[in-house]
C-alpha cells in the first residue's frame, strides 16, 4: 500500500526583534578656565643627541664638522704668524708698504756703525785690562751711582721718564756705569795733581758741583774749599779720567790684535778660531 507522503514545508526562520541602540547620554561638566593646566612635555634631548651621536650621519658630520674648525684654526694661526713676522721684520709701516728692518739697519751702519764698533770695541779692552788688573765694580758701587741719579734727577719716575728718552733700560744703564768705575779705577793711578789744580778746579766748578749749598749761601759768601775738598776730588779724579780715556785706550789697543770688520773686510786664517779657544783657555 502506498502510503502517500505529505509534503514538510520549509521551516520560516525564526528573526529576533530588533534591538533598540542603547541611548549615550554626553554629560560636559563646566569648569573654570582659570583652573585648565596646559602640560607640555619636553623632549628629552640627551636621549636625542645621544641617538644622533651613535648613527653613521651624525658621526660624520662631526668629522666634517671637526675638520673644518682645524682647517680655520690653522688659517688663523698662520694669518698671526705671518703678521708677527712681518711685523717683527718691519721697523716701520707705511700706508700699508713696510719698511725692513735690513733696510734701517743698512742705514745705521752707514750712519753709525763704525762709531758704534769702535765703542763695542774699547769696552771690550776695558774689561780685559780690567780682568788683568783684578779690577771689580760691586753691585754697591753701581747702585750708589744709581741713587744718586734718581735723586738728581727728583726720584723714580722721573728716572725712569729719563730711560725713556735716551732708550735705555735699567739694565743697560748699570753696564755703562759699570764700564765707568772699572775705567776710572784703571785710570786713577795714572793721573797726578796737586792742591792747586783741586783749589782752581773747586773755584771754577764749585756751583755746580754743589748746587744746593751754593743757593744756600748768602749773597757774596763762598763755600770753604776743604771742608769739600775729598767730594772735589773725586770730581776732580772724573773729569780727568774722562779727558784721558781716549788716549789710554788708544796705546791699549796697540797691546791687543783687534780686527774691525765694520771698517775692512774679515780675513782667515788656518785653525784661528781653535788657536784663539786655546788662548782663552789658558788665560783663565
Amino acid at each position: 500500500m502506498s502510503k502517500d507522503k505529505k509534503k514538510s514545508s520549509p521551516k520560516k526562520p525564526q528573526t529576533k526583534a530588533p534591538i533598540a541602540p542603547a541611548k549615550v547620554k554626553f554629560v560636559v561638566k563646566k569648569s573654570n578656565p582659570s583652573n585648565i593646566k596646559i602640560k607640555v612635555k619636553m623632549p628629552d634631548f640627551k636621549k636625542i643627541f645621544a641617538q644622533l651621536k651613535e648613527s653613521k650621519t651624525s658621526k660624520t658630520v662631526l668629522k666634517i664638522v671637526g675638520l673644518v674648525l682645524i682647517v680655520v684654526g690653522s688659517f688663523a694661526l698662520i694669518d698671526l704668524g705671518v703678521q708677527y713676522l712681518n711685523n717683527d721684520y718691519s721697523v716701520a709701516i707705511v700706508d700699508g708698504t713696510r719698511i725692513s728692518k735690513s733696510e734701517w739697519n743698512k742705514l745705521l751702519q752707514q750712519a753709525y756703525g763704525q762709531t758704534a764698533a769702535t765703542q763695542l770695541i774699547e769696552n771690550e779692552i776695558i774689561k780685559l785690562e780690567a780682568k788683568k788688573a783684578k779690577v771689580t765694580a760691586s753691585d754697591e758701587e753701581i747702585k750708589s751711582q744709581v741713587d744718586q741719579i734718581i735723586t738728581s734727577l727728583g726720584g723714580q719716575e722721573q728716572y725712569e721718564a729719563a730711560l725713556t728718552a735716551n732708550n735705555l733700560t735699567d739694565v743697560e744703564l748699570k753696564k755703562e756705569i759699570e764700564l765707568d768705575i772699572l775705567t776710572t779705577k784703571l785710570l786713577t793711578p795714572t793721573i797726578t795733581y796737586t792742591d792747586d789744580d783741586l783749589k782752581s778746579f773747586f773755584n771754577q766748578y764749585s756751583a755746580q758741583m754743589f748746587p744746593t749749598e751754593t743757593a744756600a749761601l748768602e749773597s757774596g759768601a763762598k763755600l770753604d774749599f776743604d771742608t769739600y775738598k775729598a767730594q772735589t776730588t773725586t770730581f776732580y779724579v772724573q773729569q780727568q779720567v774722562s779727558n784721558n780715556k781716549a788716549t789710554w785706550l788708544s796705546g791699549k789697543k796697540a797691546d791687543y790684535k783687534v780686527q774691525d770688520n765694520s771698517t775692512s773686510k774679515p780675513k782667515y786664517g788656518l785653525f784661528s778660531t781653535t788657536a784663539n779657544i786655546f788662548k782663552n783657555l789658558t788665560a783663565k
